[in-house]
């Protein structure tokens, strides 16, 4: 591919910011903390800066205009959604690590910066990707803004003239130099920071990763660039064959799904294929349908040729299950977890092929830190989940290390599910406020680092990122979701359902998340990037809907209620987020009605916690009227 041979435009940008970067260190020597601060401050800004302005929804729209091959627009588009991803990634971990290490007013101070970031990155992407006749109201805010930066002296004065109308290649271009300029300042605090003690062990590796990604970024800008004339058409002999090929020699993850190579070869997820769904009509056909279509899915196909790959005899491969239990809290509600049935005859089924070491295994949850006997085998015991055809796992009891390629703040796995040859994700159909629909693919969540971690203000990745981690190192071989005697829907079905529906169905299939493609849309989830796991997933392994082929019933469940199945629902589901988040006094407030009998509360419960948690339950719909059969 040709290269540009000119020096860029921008590199001024970098040379002012090496200058600005030696003054602090002159300015605050033998002072590494304070030097640290201002840092981790500008580090927070930029990164915020950077994911707002990488956002799908601009660079999707610029690339709408611009005259190059469809192919190359969608290798462009690509590359810069797992940039923009690396970058959000990079803006909640910072912020995380100052929340978690600094006192209130450098939190404070890290809120700021981080709006002004959001702020100053909507408004450059704004002023740089749409001209005035494509967006009016936005140019003119836009440009009121960065004024007002230019006046406060927040915009350097190498960057005003960059901030405007330009070329795509010229905004890769800049876009070297800002990563270039990232790359300078968490190299400089990797510095600063192996030095320091009493920070975690962790936080250097981390850093050193940014500094990695920073790189990558550089990088993909500039072979961009290179790709492309003045006018952001193809340059001279550039092909999407020739820039797949310089891409994906930075990264492949960097490339679409279906020119990958080796990371396809080992994960399943995205690949589509077929999905089988089977519907019955009365409880009694429940385990009959089940084999059929353990059967009819290749399920034993599928545990040969793995044990093939593996280079094992069937009969040593070590088969882990996901099921899902630990959500629940009383044995009259039974929609969310996993039929202990349907488990123990896929445990059978699984062993009747040959394999003798079937694990299943589950992680404790938010539960325990407000109620006793919250482990899993304590759960397991109380659901009556126990069987001679598997052993049973607690996986919050066997978290070993594990350095993950990519994303952040996620570092250990259950050693079982690490080590399985061959694994199952069990997942129970449910609903879910945030998510819409919570089912094979979020049911790993908790296998690593606990992930109420991830969840709240100081989180220093979100949650998908962390489910995601997972899936792409110890994907599921194979996923099954249970929705045949009872399922959770309405606003809090992850949470529990009084009154749960019988859909009578079951799905499987060799793609976790073309199965729960499948299921999200029988669930009247309109458009399955609403859920933030099937849209992160979608980003890391490819959206696998025109892949799939659906085997059995697929007609949506009659009767049943989405989240969004009436106003007030849809209100509540678009405030449950922050709720959690800021209110809910880190979980406490939002449990379901558990049976204090089996799980009586950690310490006294003040009056006025056990008061707000009955109101919140019976607001909320998630009461048992005494004597409600729930799941019988």
């Amino acid at each position: 591919m040709r290269r540009s041979q000119r020096k860029s435009p921008v590199g001024q940008i970098y040379d002012e910011f090496e200058r600005q970067l030696t003054g602090w260190h002159r300015r605050y020597d033998g002072r590494p903390k304070q030097e640290m601060v201002h840092l981790f401050l500008l580090a927070l800004e930029r990164e915020e800066l950077v994911s707002i302005g990488y956002r799908e929804s601009i660079i999707l729209q610029r690339l709408g205009t611009m005259p190059v091959p469809q192919e190359v627009r969608d290798l462009i588009h690509h590359a810069l959604v797992w940039s923009w991803k690396d970058e959000e990634m990079h803006a909640i971990y910072v912020r995380g690590a100052i929340l978690k290490l600094g006192p209130l007013p450098l939190r404070i101070r890290a809120f700021l910066r981080q709006l002004a970031g959001a702020i100053a990155g909507w408004s450059s992407s704004v002023r740089q990707h749409a001209g005035w006749s494509q967006a009016p109201l936005s140019r003119t805010l836009a440009t009121v803004i960065t004024w007002a930066g230019l006046v406060l002296g927040r915009v350097p004065r190498e960057v005003r003239r960059y901030l405007d109308y330009c070329s795509f290649r010229d905004f890769c271009l800049f876009n070297v130099e800002a990563e270039r300029t990232a790359w300078l300042c968490w190299t400089r605090l990797v510095d600063l920071v192996q030095n320091q003690p009493n920070l975690p062990p962790t936080l250097v590796e981390d850093f050193r990763r940014i500094v990695a990604d920073e790189d990558r970024h550089r990088r993909v800008f500039e072979t961009l660039a290179a790709a492309l004339d003045e006018w952001d058409r193809l340059a001279p002999g550039v092909t999407a064959h020739s820039l797949a090929q310089e891409i994906g020699a930075i990264g492949e993850f960097f490339l679409p799904r279906s020119r990958r190579i080796q990371l396809t070869a080992r994960n399943p997820l995205g690949s589509g294929g077929r999905v089988w769904v089977v519907q019955g009509a009365t409880l009694e056909e429940k385990l009959p349908l089940f084999r059929r279509l353990l059967d009819e899915s290749g399920l034993a196909d599928r545990l040969a040729e793995r044990a093939q790959a593996v280079g094992k005899p069937i009969r040593t491969l070590r088969v882990a299950i996901k099921p899902t239990f630990m959500l629940g809290y009383h044995h009259r509600d039974r929609s969310i977890i996993t039929d202990p049935a349907l488990l123990e005859e896929l445990a059978r089924y699984i062993r009747s092929q040959g394999c003798q070491d079937v694990a299943v295994v589950e992680a404790r949850n938010i539960y325990d830190r407000f109620y006793q006997n919250r482990t899993v085998r304590d759960v397991a015991r109380y659901f009556s989940i126990a069987s001679p055809h598997y052993r049973l796992v607690d996986a919050s009891e066997e978290q070993v290390p594990h350095a993950y390629f990519r994303g952040m703040a996620q570092y250990t796995v259950g050693r079982t599910w690490k080590e399985a040859d061959f694994r199952i994700s069990f997942g129970k159909m449910r609903s879910h406020p945030v998510e819409l629909a919570y089912l094979t693919i979020g049911n790993v969540e908790w296998l690593g680092t606990r992930c109420d971690e991830f969840v709240f203000v100081e989180r220093q990745a979100h949650r998908q990122t962390a489910i995601m981690m997972l899936l792409d190192e110890f994907p599921p071989h194979f996923a099954i979701l249970d929705a045949y005697d009872l399922a959770a829907d309405g606003l809090l079905g992850v949470m529990g359902c009084p009154h749960p529906p019988s859909p009578k169905r079951l799905y499987a299939g060799v793609d976790a998340l073309a199965v729960d493609a499948v299921a999200a849309r029988h669930m009247d989830v309109k458009d399955l990037r609403d859920s933030s796991i099937l849209r992160a997933a979608f980003h890391w392994f490819g959206g696998p809907v025109e892949r799939i082929e659906v085997i059995g019933q697929d007609q949506p469940i009659p009767g049943w209620r989405s989240p969004y199945h009436s106003d007030l629902s849809t209100i509540l589901s678009f405030l449950a987020f922050p709720v959690y988040v800021l209110g809910s006094g880190r979980g406490a407030l939002f449990v379901s009605p558990m049976d204090e009998r089996a799980f009586p509360p950690v310490g006294q419960e003040s009056a006025l916690l056990r008061l707000a948690r009955r109101c919140l339950q019976a607001f909320l719909g998630l009461r048992l009227a005494r004597g409600d059969p729930g799941a019988s």
